[in-house]
């Protein structure tokens, strides 16, 4: 299994240890289209599609499913704003809302408004992915991720902020899992047939990792470990495949 670290401590990229080519970020993704959707988008709760905003889609409560079924329609399981459900669906129609406000594609828009700027020098989106209709991944290292999540960590907006209740606790910002403990974390994980990646940081102190591997099923324990030793203490977002409630809301 490959795997790649990067440490986060204060507000700085201190430890890049592991693999060092660019690997498949898989759902981390979603918090660079996040991160350009707080820098351009005015008001988060105008729509984008339907009755749809960008608050919705950050906040997972657009009331779509994760992927529409191979063939078929992009059709809502519910509205949106009436409960937390994971949806990649509803990134892609952000991407595509980006790119329409910006006038140019995601891999122009984000080497522009966030890897240039940061020093981020081995990350590229490739082609869009066979029957994702749109979605394009991400290929990044986790020294390229780290610099982006040391910037993130020192900004005070909406990603830190509950948008909805998951349980007592966890909630979801404008674009992370946030853990609701009084040592508030946001988070994310991915897995894909080619990776099991994971990060988690703390705005207050700046501190947090980003793990890559390759392996979606080895991977969880890998990243689990790793986190545990970067920042000790209890963390519900690395059970959440544990969590009840959790996983009934992702069941769409």
């Amino acid at each position: 299994m490959r795997t790649s670290v990067g440490v986060v401590r204060n507000w700085r990229l201190s430890d890049v240890d592991g693999e060092r080519e660019p690997m498949n970020a898989a759902s981390l993704v979603k918090l660079i289209i996040g991160h350009l959707a707080l820098f351009l988008v005015f008001d988060l709760d105008a729509p984008i599609h339907d009755n749809i905003s960008t608050r919705h889609v950050l906040s997972h409560t657009t009331g779509l499913p994760n992927w529409r079924p191979a063939g078929r329609e992009l059709t809502p399981l519910r509205p949106p704003g009436v409960r937390w459900g994971y949806s990649g669906e509803g990134f892609v129609l952000l991407q595509s809302h980006l790119e329409h406000l910006a006038g140019q594609p995601i891999d122009e828009l984000a080497a522009r408004s966030v890897f240039e700027p940061l020093g981020v020098t081995d990350s590229r989106f490739e082609r869009p992915e066979p029957g994702f209709h749109g979605y394009r991944p991400l290929f990044t290292t986790a020294g390229d991720f780290g610099r982006f999540l040391a910037h993130v960590l020192a900004l005070d907006d909406e990603r830190w902020r509950p948008q909805v209740g998951i349980d007592s606790e966890l909630a979801w910002g404008a674009g992370w899992g946030l853990e609701l403990s009084p040592l508030l974390h946001g988070w994310q994980w991915g897995q894909n047939p080619d990776a099991g990646n994971f990060v988690i940081g703390r705005p207050k102190t700046g501190s947090g990792v980003v793990v890559f591997t390759d392996d979606p099923n080895g991977g969880r324990p890998s990243y689990r470990g790793i986190v545990e030793e970067h920042l000790p203490g209890d963390h519900p977002s690395l059970r959440v495949e544990h969590n009840p409630t959790f996983l009934a809301l992702t069941k769409d």
